[in-house]
């Protein structure tokens, strides 16, 4: 039943967009009847929450291939990949854009929960002494994902194999460049 949701979710999100969607069309598609879904998911903004975390989770795990940038640009080509789903990018961009204000804390737990993910990468990385102790996870991922964000939402340029291993080199690089 939850898959069920989920994915009836990220159909509706996707056709009628966040301001049109609605509980009611998501159980009726996923065929289970409004207060199955309202006991699980209390508001829409939760219902599209963990509709996206759970899309993500699925295609975008953390890799774990022994290098720091092998792990990195598999997880972010997966990202890229996961985003050309229209369904996961109508998603994303719900959580990005909506106007609702309930929903700004679904928006910073979905993000913490990527952020999760991708903080495992750089603990492996600091494990193997890739990078040094005291890192900030979260400073090296913002290295990446902004330029890559910056073209997904903002200038449609594209976001090819070279920009990718371009934009992880300068990452690592500017994080070894940091004074101490």
């Amino acid at each position: 039943m939850r898959n069920a949701v989920l994915a009836a979710t990220a159909d509706e999100l996707l056709e009628r967009g966040f301001e049109r969607l609605s509980v009611t069309s998501v159980a009726r598609r996923a065929g289970v009847h409004h207060t199955t879904v309202y006991r699980r998911w209390p508001t829409k903004s939760e219902l599209i929450l963990d509709a996206a975390t759970e899309l993500t989770r699925q295609r975008v795990p953390a890799p774990d291939l022994g290098d720091l940038r092998l792990d990195l640009h598999v997880y972010f080509s997966r990202l890229l990949e996961a985003l050309e789903d229209p369904r996961v990018s109508a998603l994303v961009r719900s959580l990005i854009a909506a106007p609702n204000a309930e929903f700004v804390e679904e928006r910073h737990r979905y993000w913490r929960d990527r952020f999760g993910v991708t903080a495992e990468i750089v603990d492996r990385a600091v494990a193997r002494g890739e990078l040094e102790e005291g890192v900030e996870p979260w400073r090296l991922i913002e290295l990446i994902a902004g330029p890559l964000w910056m073209r997904f939402l903002l200038t449609g340029l594209p976001v090819d194999e070279t920009f990718l291993d371009r934009t992880i080199n300068d990452a690592i690089r500017a994080l070894h460049a940091e004074p101490k």
